[in-house]
């Protein structure tokens, strides 16, 4: 499938850009979405979705069985690769740039192995040039890449994969817990989704270094947002300018009208949540999202018109119920993303929201509770390196000398258990 993506999108942008004449431009774009978004993304990932639900509607007319159900292999990264071989062709369409005359060049963008199955996403105005430039590993590079890896690893092994147990047990069944048990859970799968891919992009990003390449910054301190719409500039980075680039601004951004630009922000999430999975509860999560987005937009245009200079609090006061009220809306929208099925779901949110006892278990809090006082650690320490600047640089030697103590702290924290990246499924 990636080669059929990476041939299809080679021979149409050199068509598109060879053309002159706008309809005929067009139909090749046009051509090019199909064929990517509907016949190779659409097949695989959302055939079945659809049969399902088309054969789940007649059934109440009495048609039996009118779609079959395929037994698809779903394709490792392809959610990925086909928006990154997808905006490739749209920026030739738009002449931001002109087209690679190399095919393999081309290829290795479109495939190159350390980000390809869970991203970040990258785009071919800021890879190709990459080529043309000397590879070299200084010593700046590959320390840098070192301490990505090992941040990266320390995210995914120690602390998304230990707190997976509890996240498996409880949102597999949360009619058996009370409240307090199903907040934990909720609360460690962001913190779990979060550690899991963002350790995905940190490696990915160290590999690539090595390899000497830069990849995209793909999230900065998420739960430090004081609000959804910053949460979403910091969480999934490149997933949320393709879909800026290439989804909201083609359907007219802010320029359309109030409605219009509402309407997008909200029908943008919406994609957001389709792109991730093909269930209703992905759908309800992306609608969540951009319903929220929307009002905060609303409030954001009442508040400039005729509350401007008005402030509740001080902003030292403030800044911290807005960063605590964000990452609540985040932790209770988030179980969407998780929940098994649209009924699981909503008994756990309607359980997180009133009142119950029962389920939590000691072990649960022991494990849990470091592991969510890691990652605030992390967000605050993550503030003052990138918004402060203030990284340290030892010197080398006095760095490498930690390195053996890490390894042994990180072989006694590593849980029994193997568990792939949450993000290969998309």
């Amino acid at each position: 499938m990636i080669l059929l993506s990476t041939v299809i999108d080679f021979v149409l942008a050199a068509r598109i850009d060879s053309s002159q004449n706008q309809r005929t431009r067009f139909a090749l774009i046009t051509v090019s979405l199909v064929l990517n978004l509907v016949f190779i993304l659409g097949f695989f990932k959302y055939y079945n979705f659809f049969a399902d639900s088309i054969n789940l509607f007649l059934g109440h007319f009495g048609v039996k069985n009118a779609l079959p159900i395929l037994h698809v292999i779903l394709p490792v990264g392809i959610s990925f690769y086909t928006f990154q071989s997808l905006s490739y062709t749209i920026d030739v369409y738009r002449r931001q740039i002109l087209p690679e005359k190399s095919f393999l060049r081309f290829a290795l963008f479109v495939s190159f192995f350390p980000q390809l199955v869970a991203g970040p996403i990258v785009t071919a105005k800021t890879f190709l040039p990459q080529l043309d430039t000397a590879k070299n590993l200084t010593q700046v590079r590959f320390r840098k890449a070192i301490r990505y890896f090992i941040l990266g690893y320390i995210k995914k092994v120690v602390l998304s994969d230990n707190a997976a147990p509890i996240i498996e047990k409880i949102f597999g069944h949360p009619e058996n817990y009370g409240t307090v048990a199903l907040w934990l859970a909720a609360t460690l799968f962001l913190i779990q989704i979060y550690c899991d891919f963002s350790g995905y992009t940190d490696m990915a990003y160290a590999s690539a270094l090595l390899l000497g390449y830069e990849l995209p910054e793909n999230f900065r301190m998420p739960f430090i947002a004081r609000s959804v719409t910053e949460h979403w500039r910091r969480w999934h980075m490149t997933l949320s300018t393709w879909l800026r680039d290439y989804v909201y601004i083609s359907l007219g951004g802010n320029r359309a009208g109030a409605f219009r630009h509402r309407f997008n922000l909200w029908f943008t999430m919406f994609i957001a949540g389709f792109w991730h999975g093909a269930a209703w509860t992905f759908i309800i999560w992306g609608s969540c999202q951009g319903t929220i987005l929307l009002l905060e937009a609303l409030y954001g245009s009442l508040k400039e018109k005729h509350f401007r200079d008005f402030r509740i609090l001080p902003d030292k006061i403030l800044a911290p119920i807005q960063i605590i009220l964000t990452c609540f809306v985040s932790v209770a929208v988030g179980t969407w993303f998780r929940a098994e099925s649209f009924t699981k779901g909503w008994t756990m949110l309607k359980k997180m929201f009133i009142y119950t006892e029962g389920g939590l278990r000691p072990y649960m809090l022991k494990t849990g509770i470091p592991v969510i006082l890691c990652v605030i650690a992390g967000q605050w320490l993550g503030y003052f390196i990138f918004e402060k600047k203030k990284e340290w640089n030892p010197p080398v030697w006095f760095e490498f000398s930690f390195y053996p103590i890490i390894a042994v702290i990180l072989a006694l924290l590593t849980p029994d258990l193997e568990l792939p990246f949450i993000y290969f499924q998309f």
